[in-house]
């Protein structure tokens, strides 16, 4: 698994009719063939497309994938646990789950960018 991380987020998406910066964007969460995105001003947007579709987009933007159901922001994680609970605590007081195979990518990444 290769991430590019990019500081700036200044790219526009457009999800059903709506054009959202990618900044605004705290995480995805899927849902079938629907993708869920979480705002930071609370908002959510579902789209009807899967995360597979978004997912090359926004890992070259600085978003991580963590596990199979969600697409996270980088610039919204407020702490990680790769101990105990293998979660990803956002600044919005979300957690998300990172499953077993992505544990060690995700260690080696913010290593590197520590």
């Amino acid at each position: 698994m290769t991430i590019t991380i990019k500081k700036e987020q200044i790219c526009d998406l457009i999800i059903s009719d709506q054009k959202i910066c990618i900044k605004e964007i705290v995480y995805v969460q899927g849902e079938g063939n629907y993708s869920k995105f979480y705002l930071n001003d609370g908002r959510t947007i579902v789209s009807c497309r899967t995360l597979k579709y978004y997912e090359p987009f926004l890992t070259e933007r600085g978003f991580i994938r963590p596990s199979k159901s969600a697409i996270v922001n980088i610039n919204s994680i407020q702490a990680i646990d790769f101990n105990h609970q293998k979660a990803i605590k956002l600044n919005n007081e979300q957690n998300i789950s990172i499953s077993r195979r992505q544990i060690k990518p995700l260690k080696d990444l913010f290593k590197a960018m520590a």
